[in-house]
């Protein structure tokens, strides 16, 4: 399928490896001019060179923590006068530190709204107005199924991601008739480096997170491209206001 967005200004955060990196090479397939941000500018430098080779317009990419308004700031510049103004937003980011409430402090609650709820806030703040001027955009938000079901000893992704997805819902309805399409996946266990944290890296804890899965095993990272790249091109402009899980029935409620 054409997805027709050859030539679009792609963002996606969060792509030197995992999730974030397989939405960035499925959309590079469909040939946007891609700009890759994260911490890791050695392996974003190796994800934009995949991207060239797979059928990107063109591939950059940039140094960015979301953790850090004035970070955020840079790097949407940085954009604007190297590939132009963002067309397509994927957010993404790692999760927070895991703990029960009682564990956490206040630090651990703010640091939290920052790299969750505030970096995504900011970058579709500043992302926004032009699409909104072009009468186009798309904005995917890569969050969690628990923002569905709340996870045991995850309080901070419980709360921050489930107000990213409230704030998400919000912004569709208001930008919808201008073009603009906001959506989220909810994505359940996936074989990356937050799921080692949190499980383990032995063959037993991966077994105990697969048995979790009515489907039975983890997922990989690009199980979830094809979904982002869809929501993100046209064929998918009358879909907005969404969070999709993509957890092989990890979500046990009727509307999981």
């Amino acid at each position: 399928m054409d997805l027709q967005i050859h030539n679009k200004v792609a963002l996606v955060t969060g792509a030197s490896s995992g999730v974030g990196r397989a939405c960035a090479l499925a959309l590079a397939r469909e040939g946007v001019r891609l700009a890759v941000a994260a911490r890791r500018f050695d392996e974003l430098e190796a994800v934009a060179r995949e991207a060239l080779a797979a059928g990107a317009a063109d591939a950059r990419a940039f140094v960015v923590d979301l953790g850090q308004p004035d970070s955020i700031e840079g790097l949407v510049g940085d954009i604007r006068g190297t590939l132009g103004e963002i067309e397509i937003l994927v957010a993404n980011g790692g999760g927070p530190r895991p703990g029960s409430y009682a564990q956490l402090a206040l630090e651990d609650w703010d640091a939290g709204y920052r790299t969750v709820l505030r970096s995504a806030i900011h970058l579709v703040a500043l992302a926004l107005p032009s699409m909104r001027a072009r009468k186009w955009g798309r904005i995917v938000a890569l969050t969690s199924s628990s923002v569905k079901e709340p996870i045991a000893a995850l309080a901070l992704s419980n709360v921050f991601r489930t107000g990213l997805v409230s704030a998400l819902k919000t912004l569709s309805n208001e930008v919808a008739a201008d073009g603009v399409t906001v959506n989220a996946i909810a994505t359940g266990r996936v074989l990356t480096a937050r799921l080692r944290s949190l499980y383990g890296n032995d063959e037993a804890a991966l077994a105990r997170a697969a048995r979790e899965v009515p489907i039975g095993r983890i997922a990989e990272p690009e199980e979830f491209a094809p979904l982002v790249a869809f929501l993100c091109g046209e064929p998918a402009r009358y879909v907005t206001g969404q969070t999709i899980s993509v957890d092989g029935g990890l979500v046990r409620g009727l509307y999981g």
